[in-house]
């Protein structure tokens, strides 16, 4: 169990949620890189886990499917079955850019996934991939972020700035352009239209016109402290975002009211609220957080995994979906609302 510092309360103990693993089904495939994926289902079913053979650092959830990426390949899973085996592709190349190095996934109005890559940014459309690099209007170097802003456009950030897609064309921002920093490397929005930018120099919030910048200069004691931002979440009922700065602090912002945690856990790679709870995972495991109460002992919170990449709460169903070192986890919500 994890204890926290002054503002922090110890925990007690909290509902077990009871999973039992079972053992993925697995079928063999040639190459170094084909993984077997086998949906595994409990009765009464409460998790389903999307099996792989390496860390899954970035996902994307569709209806009927999930796309995931690892270090070195990015593979489209259905959830449904065939004849009790799922159905599976594999992508080595993404259009025109290898498909290592994901950073990040997000899925458009239109269904359509975004990956964030090394060399640019994809977008698979059904079947068909297509691929964006600096000669097609995004800054240069890596692509760190992608995020669907509320009004449907699409947002990167990269090591040296920010691109925005109307879906015809892409239009930079830099720090000429008010942003607090060109290293851009976690992106949200909220339910205004406003996109949350987090840069190793402090947050940027634009308004469709221009970049509001908050920093430990103007957010005060409760605010930014390390100005080092690099995951973002909003969560699902409020416009409250929650962030990362510096090695271990957390932070929200409503648009008004800061307020800061100090020295939680080193290294979070994301964050997912649950409209109940906000879940933080690392290369360490989870912590989850109720507004009160930090648990991180796994067989507390009921997600048995040592490392976790990516997070995301499916709105519709209101499934958790945990991406983690040997595959994605979906687990039932019971907070669905």
């Amino acid at each position: 169990m994890l204890r926290l510092k002054p503002k922090l309360v110890a925990s007690t103990a909290l509902l077990t949620l009871s999973l039992a693993l079972s053992a993925f089904a697995q079928k063999e495939k040639t190459g170094e890189d084909a993984i077997a994926r086998e949906v595994i289902h409990e009765k009464p079913t409460e998790y389903k886990i999307i099996a792989s053979r390496s860390p899954v650092k970035a996902f994307a959830v569709l209806s009927d499917a999930v796309w995931y990426a690892t270090d070195e390949i990015v593979i489209w899973q259905s959830t449904a079955s065939v004849k009790g085996k799922p159905l599976m592709e594999q992508h080595a190349k993404l259009g025109s850019i290898a498909s290592s190095g994901v950073t990040g996934m997000a899925v458009d109005r239109s269904r359509n996934v975004w990956i964030a890559c090394e060399e640019g940014v994809a977008v698979a459309k059904g079947k068909s991939i297509t691929s964006y690099t600096s000669a097609d209007g995004l800054p240069e170097g890596k692509v760190l972020a992608v995020a669907v802003g509320s009004g449907g456009d699409v947002w990167v950030g990269t090591e040296n700035g920010a691109a925005r897609f109307n879906g015809s064309s892409w239009t930079k921002y830099t720090t000429s352009d008010g942003l607090a920093s060109n290293r851009v490397q976690a992106l949200v929005s909220n339910s205004r239209g406003d996109m949350y930018l987090g840069t190793n120099k402090g947050l940027s919030v634009y308004n469709g016109s221009s970049f509001q910048n908050y920093n430990a200069k103007n957010t005060g004691g409760d605010g930014l402290e390390w100005n080092n931002v690099r995951v973002l979440a909003k969560e699902p009922n409020s416009d409250k975002i929650w962030m990362t700065d510096g090695p271990k602090n957390l932070n929200t912002f409503d648009g008004k009211t800061w307020k800061r945690y100090v020295e939680i856990q080193d290294g979070i790679t994301s964050i997912m609220n649950d409209t109940r709870r906000t879940w933080f995972g690392s290369e360490s495991g989870l912590l989850r957080f109720n507004g009160e109460e930090w648990v991180s002992d796994k067989n507390m919170h009921g997600v048995q995994a040592e490392q976790v990449y990516a997070m995301y709460r499916d709105e519709a169903t209101g499934n958790l979906y945990f991406g983690m070192e040997k595959g994605v986890m979906i687990l039932s919500n019971p907070y669905r609302r």
